[in-house]
């Protein structure tokens, strides 16, 4: 069996993260990782208290989000994601609005790219990233 020896382990402290503000009001993340080619993700997402995705929207792949800290909910369905919580949207499945009713952090993992088209609650495509 061969080694590739340009693969490495990766460790990241992510208290040294730096939260980074998307155009969307309220919501935040950490980028932990992503794959140039395919557009696979890991993030950790936080939600002020009371913001939230503002209109009903689908993804190119699926979306898988652990809850770490909070209550985030989503709207029409009343599921509602607390501390351990595990959620999955498949690919495509039409979802939200959500609310964060306390400052929510998510870590939220998509097997590929995150929108088919840009949302309009993003002002500009690397939010949609």
């Amino acid at each position: 069996m061969s080694f590739d020896e340009s693969l490495r382990e990766v460790l990241l402290q992510t208290d040294d993260l730096e939260w980074v503000e998307k155009s969307l009001a309220g919501l935040s993340h950490k980028m932990l990782w992503r794959d140039p080619e395919t557009e696979a993700s890991i993030a950790l997402v936080r939600f002020e208290k009371g913001s939230g995705i503002p209109s009903e929207h689908k993804h190119a792949s699926n979306q898988f989000m652990f809850c770490l800290s909070g209550r985030y909910v989503y709207l029409p369905t009343g599921t509602t994601l607390t501390k351990g919580s595990f959620y999955w949207n498949p690919k495509g499945v039409m979802h939200g609005p959500t609310r964060a009713e306390e400052t929510s952090i998510l870590l939220e993992v998509y097997d590929g790219p995150h929108y088919p088209e840009r949302p309009s609650f993003y002002d500009n495509d690397e939010d949609a990233r």
